[in-house]
């Protein structure tokens, strides 16, 4: 028998890649699984729906249903289900009842003030099974409440639906959701809204073509002190290792060993994956990366005269990058 389920977590609880796998589960079993998501959120473009980890999928918006054959289908997905209007549910409840169809709806429970929303509302109300995806507090404990983060801090008022990621919200348990309480440090991994952190980027390589050749295919790590980004690093694979494309520290918050404190997490995280990582800097430079275990590589001759005309560093006169190496096991 169909089911309308409803499966809702915190932010970062995965609920979309679970939802991609399982439409990939569902083609490994020669089944046809329709992926959809409401026309509002637009973060990852049009008709695609992405998750943090990376993973992405094609889909289709939840306001073209009538348009569809749903003959062709053995499973409807839904992705950011909070963001159904009630209609839309009900129209989810027809499909279940009247052809047959499971429909698998993920999405939160309820907005940053702590109220639901319209479409998690009549999914708690109508869904035949209701299932928790969970996650963790920077405090270890089970996340329940989704914070909106601005300017370092947890902020109660505004409306109800404002779009972002890491950058904007974060999974916190009840009690420092109701304190503001945001982890005095901790390092994420940015996998969509990079962009958002262009300006700390910047500081580092003040060239955004050249940002642009690495930031999509690089990892993203920010450290976030009390709920605000005061450190970047940007990792690329190579043939013989990883490279240290971009890192860099807010202004206000330099000398506080935050950058140090980042590389190092990095160092035992890339180890699992890399034997060694590369990093091309300027002489200023070479006593702080010396200090971290990197020793020095090779030269490429004319880097920056040739990979950022008419930019002028702080450093000086720049014509040569300098390749350093540090182990990782």
């Amino acid at each position: 028998m169909a089911k309308l389920y409803f499966r809702y977590g915190a932010m970062g609880s995965s609920k979309t890649a679970n939802a991609i796998m399982v439409q990939y589960n569902y083609r490994e079993r020669g089944q046809n699984a329709l992926l959809l998501k409401p026309r509002l959120d637009s973060r990852d473009g049009e008709k695609v729906v992405g998750s943090r980890s990376g993973l992405c999928a094609p889909c289709e918006f939840i306001e073209n249903l009538d348009r569809i054959d749903l003959n062709l289908y053995d499973c409807l997905i839904v992705d950011e289900a909070q963001f159904l209007t009630k209609a839309q549910v009900e129209q989810l409840v027809d499909v279940v009842d009247r052809r047959g169809i499971p429909v698998i709806c993920y999405g939160l429970r309820a907005d940053f003030q702590g109220n639901l929303f319209e479409g998690s509302h009549w999914l708690l109300a109508w869904a035949d099974t209701i299932e928790e995806i969970k996650t963790v507090c920077w405090c270890g404990r089970k996340a329940t409440c989704n914070a909106r983060v601005a300017g370092g801090k947890v902020v109660k008022d505004g409306e109800q639906i404002v779009l972002g990621g890491n950058e904007s919200y974060v999974a916190l348990c009840r009690k420092h959701w109701k304190s503001g309480e945001l982890a005095p440090e901790e390092i994420r991994r940015i996998a969509a809204g990079k962009r958002e952190y262009l300006p700390l980027l910047l500081d580092a390589d003040p060239s955004e073509a050249m940002i642009d050749r690495y930031l999509d295919a690089g990892d993203m790590y920010v450290l976030f002190a009390h709920g605000r980004a005061v450190a970047e690093a940007v990792v690329t694979r190579r043939e013989d290792g990883c490279e240290l494309k971009n890192i860099a520290t807010e202004k206000d918050a330099r000398g506080k060993g935050y950058a140090t404190r980042l590389l190092m997490h990095l160092f035992r995280l890339l180890a699992a994956e890399y034997e060694r990582i590369y990093v091309g800097t300027c002489e200023d430079l070479l006593p702080f990366y010396e200090k971290l275990g990197f020793e020095y590589a090779y030269t490429a001759p004319h880097f920056f005269r040739d990979n950022y005309p008419g930019v002028t560093f702080a450093e000086g006169a720049l014509d040569d990058m300098t390749y350093l190496v540090r182990p990782l096991r």
